[in-house]
Parts: C-alpha cells; sequence; structure tokens
C-alpha cells in the first residue's frame, strides 16, 4: 500500500453516499440508459418465455396478444436475453489515486464502475466485479440491488487501492471464470500497466461478447503548468523530484501524446475498443457519444 490516507481518499464526506448519489444521477440519465439498453440488451435469437413488463423495457417489445388477456403487461423474452452478463474490472494501482480536478482517477472509476452496474441490475442484467491492485477481490456475476451495494461497497473501499496493475493477471482471471455472453469493461489509466496484456485482451476480445477499456487520464497526466520550478513526490512517498515545468512540458506533452496513441493502437490491434475520458467530463453523454459513433462496429 502507498503512504495515502483513507482522508486524503475520502475527503470529508462519505465516500460510499457520494458515489450512490453520483452513479444514480449517471444511471438515470436518459441518454445514457436508452443507448446502454440498445446496444447491450441482446435483441434475443430465440424465443423462449414471457415476463411482466418493467419499466425500464423497451415499450415495442410488449406482446399485446398475451396482455390483453389480463391485468398485467408482458413482454417477450430471448434466450440470449437471459443469458447475458456484464462484468467490471477496475485498475485500483497508485497511478489512480491521483488528481487534480474535483474527483480522483479512483473516484471517478468508482463512479462509473457502480454505475454501469447500477444500470445493469436495473436492467435485470447479472453483473460480476473485479479489483485489481496489489490486492485484488472478484466477485462472479449476479443480479438485484444487494448485488449493486456489494460492488458499491467495494468500489469505495479504501484498502482495496494501492500497488500495481496487473492486466495481464486481471484479464487471465477473468477469462479463467467468466461465460463467453458477458460484456466487459476494463476501467484503467494504462499508466503503469504490468504484465503481457495484449495477448490476453485478443483472447478476451474472442470469447467474449464485448470488451470495452474505459481509458481514465487527469489533466495532468496530459499536461504540465507553465510554472517554472515545481516538486513531484511519488505517490508510494518514497522520492521526490523537482523540474522547471516551463522548459519540459512541451517535450512531456508531445511524449505523452505519443505513448497514449500507442496504448490505444495496443487495445485496438487486439479487437477490443476504447474510450478515453477526462475526469472533467460527464462519463455517460462520452459513453453515448461513443455508442452514436461506433457502437454499431463494436
Amino acid at each position: 500500500m502507498s503512504n495515502v490516507k483513507p482522508e486524503d481518499f475520502f475527503g470529508k464526506d462519505d465516500l460510499t453516499q457520494k458515489v450512490d448519489t453520483e452513479v444514480k444521477k449517471v444511471a438515470d440519465t436518459f441518454m445514457f440508459a436508452m443507448k446502454y439498453k440498445e446496444q447491450f440488451q441482446a435483441s434475443g435469437i430465440e424465443f423462449s418465455d414471457l415476463r411482466q413488463y418493467q419499466t425500464s423495457d423497451d415499450a415495442s417489445r410488449i406482446d399485446w396478444k398475451n396482455s390483453a388477456t389480463g391485468d398485467d403487461l408482458y413482454v417477450k423474452e430471448y434466450e440470449e436475453e437471459k443469458d447475458l452478463d456484464v462484468f467490471v474490472i477496475v485498475d485500483a494501482s497508485d497511478s489512480m489515486m491521483f488528481g487534480t480536478a474535483d474527483k480522483l482517477k479512483s473516484e471517478y472509476a468508482a463512479i462509473v464502475a457502480a454505475a454501469i452496474a447500477y444500470a445493469s441490475i436495473d436492467m435485470g442484467i447479472n453483473v460480476g466485479f473485479g479489483i485489481y491492485g496489489d490486492d485484488e477481490l472478484v466477485m462472479l456475476p449476479d443480479g438485484g440491488q444487494a448485488q449493486y451495494q456489494k460492488i458499491l461497497t467495494e468500489v469505495t473501499r479504501f484498502d482495496n487501492y494501492g500497488g500495481d496493475f496487473n492486466l495481464e493477471h486481471a484479464l487471465d482471471s477473468v477469462v479463467g471464470q467468466i461465460k463467453e455472453n458477458t460484456s466487459i469493461f476494463l476501467i484503467s489509466d494504462f499508466l503503469s500497466v504490468e504484465g503481457d496484456w495484449k495477448s490476453k485482451m485478443l483472447v478476451s476480445s474472442k470469447k467474449f461478447r464485448h470488451v470495452l477499456n474505459i481509458m481514465v487520464r487527469d489533466l495532468r497526466d496530459t499536461k504540465l503548468p507553465d510554472a517554472g520550478n515545481f516538486r513531484f513526490e511519488d505517490i508510494s512517498g518514497n522520492g521526490q523530484l523537482v523540474a522547471n515545468t516551463s522548459k519540459i512540458r512541451e517535450e512531456f506533452e508531445e511524449k505523452v501524446k505519443e505513448e497514449e496513441q500507442k496504448t490505444i493502437n495496443k487495445i485496438e490491434a487486439s479487437g477490443a475498443s476504447v474510450i478515453r475520458v477526462d475526469t472533467r467530463e460527464n462519463f455517460s453523454g462520452k459513453f453515448a457519444q461513443y455508442i452514436d459513433e461506433e457502437g454499431d462496429e463494436w
């Protein structure tokens, strides 16, 4: 673990309550919910059964013939739809516990992870969760509000954060435990990932229904201030560096762009998808934009 204290991570507010509140704002956004539903709720291959209509269902799928015989509305359910799962992987390494905006990258990732879980469970999709740093925790897919609360608890637990993120190991773990008809969401800054993860992502892309990588970045991951001599400290507290940001900022920014593009190319070459988000951006809007532009090919 790093020397970051829990109070530095949580701030003065209770993080779990804060994240829960923000999650529901994100997940209840009309555009986010509709785009998510269209992309991930399977249209179905083989008719399986009828079930009672829920407010989150697409009204166009109501079976009016069977609904007319009683007081309740029913929708058709398909075998593929019943089997669809979602699994969320969160990078809990030291580099994620950094932030110069309103949220640390880890806080932003927590909200995104919990929002995906909340929206999925609301639509009757089972959700699994894995958080990886020096320690790791894996929750197999399950449904219901109890599962959401478990994920919310773990994604805001300070003890789960710190150390290194071995992406090869995380993907290998998921490949071995999760069924094929699963949508994978991987949330990381991709700054210090370890392992031969490209080959594992290739395997994941071939096995699973979707693999979407959400690259979370802070402003200072990509740009330095024009502020002269600046002192930088390793998040572990084991070292400091003084640099003249005014002299190195252009070179730094070019190097960051180059490395970031290499990572994106590596992800896409494996057959997976990627969204780059800044912690100052609204995730639901970014996700909706992505689905509009590239959802048909994903």
